[in-house]
């Protein structure tokens, strides 16, 4: 059998590169890898993280998302609402539970709500609903509970109950927090 396979012939003024300072480059090079191996491991997670838990599933077609938010403070009015941290990524419509995380700053935190957004309405003080919040009983809308966030760590299993047949306006949050 027959191979039409040929290697290129070598020159004969072919001479192996031999530059010494390409060789204490890559020896270098190597040392401060090895020297840096710690910095290369993975970041642990920190934040906040548990299961969303639907006691009925949300109208998909006027919702058009479902977040997770954080507030250092209970807010004391429509524009503290506002100011969240950065929200959890956008949960799932359908289903009957769903896993949640929501990256956060080391700190002691008063309040954990579950928000719905109205398909279509811009006006946040407006489209904005609470379906559920932390809370020490497990229920959707008791007393809030308060969670700390310790440095490269998360506070898992905090659990949140989501009612989307009976959510709260802006206004009846703020009637109802303490």
């Amino acid at each position: 059998m027959h191979s039409s396979f040929s290697a290129a012939p070598v020159s004969s003024d072919f001479k192996p590169v031999r530059n010494r300072n390409l060789q204490l480059g890559f020896l270098l090079a190597l040392a401060l890898c090895a020297a840096c191996a710690d910095a290369l491991d993975p970041v642990p997670f920190q934040g906040v993280s548990g299961i969303l838990t639907y006691l009925s599933e949300p109208d998909s077609a006027s919702t058009d998302w479902i977040r997770v938010l954080a507030y250092r403070d209970l807010p004391q009015g429509e524009l503290d609402l506002l100011a969240f941290e950065p929200p959890s990524d956008t949960l799932p419509r359908q289903g009957l539970s769903a896993p949640y995380v929501v990256a956060l700053e080391p700190e002691e935190y008063a309040w954990l709500v579950v928000v719905w957004k109205e398909r279509g309405n811009d006006n946040l003080l407006e489209a904005l609903r609470a379906a559920g919040w932390y809370t020490a009983s497990g229920d959707a809308f008791s007393a809030p509970a308060s969670f700390r966030v310790a440095a490269d760590s998360e506070s898992a299993g905090i659990n949140v109950i989501a009612d989307f047949e009976n959510m709260l306006t802006i206004a009846e949050v703020l009637e109802v927090l303490p």
